[in-house]
């Protein structure tokens, strides 16, 4: 029967993306600095995430460069979780969600397989917003497919909260998707 409802719909409305967008105000409470408290958490720079061998890295490092931050997570030596935020000029190159200045986007979480179902993800989420705001940044951002529980658990656990709902519709194959947003809440 689901299958029938899903072939319907997508006669109807063409191709069909619902995303849930998270947000967190970093203008509200900041935790305690992570340096020290989180162990194997922490910032990349280019230079750094460029060095990087890992097929794990490698796969992932074409989020970074201008206007990005990385976040990692360290364990045993090995790079076990990446978390990529753009803005400004960078993220104009994928601009699904309006930023202002002072706002960015998670663009990019990633738990490498074997590390998956420990927590990590939310962590590293959590200290990567808190280090976020410590730069001066506003508002955080994030779109996560609607049915993607791990991710939309991971983010509830980091603290952020659901802010809007977007259906893109593609009405008979038009050039250009038809975006429909709903505000839940303001951050």
């Amino acid at each position: 029967m689901k299958t029938i409802i899903k072939k319907f719909i997508h006669l109807i409305i063409g191709e069909y993306a619902p995303y849930l967008i998270f947000g967190r105000n970093c203008k509200q409470e900041i935790n305690a600095p992570t340096s020290g408290v989180a162990p194997g958490f922490r910032e990349l720079d280019t230079e750094t995430l460029e060095s990087i061998n890992s097929a794990f890295v490698q796969e992932q490092r074409w989020y970074g460069g201008t206007e990005t931050n990385c976040f990692a997570y360290v364990h045993d030596g090995e790079i076990a979780g990446l978390c990529f935020y753009w803005h400004g000029e960078r993220y104009k190159t994928r601009n699904f969600w309006p930023l202002k200045t002072g706002e960015a986007k998670l663009v990019q979480i990633i738990v490498s397989p074997e590390m998956r179902g420990r927590g990590i993800a939310s962590k590293l989420i959590a200290f990567s917003a808190d280090e976020m705001a410590r730069k001066g940044f506003d508002r955080l951002y994030a779109r996560i497919w609607h049915s993607n529980d791990p991710s939309i658990k991971a983010f509830e656990h980091a603290g952020w909260q659901r802010i809007a709902f977007v259906l893109e519709i593609n009405p008979f194959r038009s050039n250009r998707p038809i975006r429909l947003q709903k505000r839940i809440a303001p951050i």
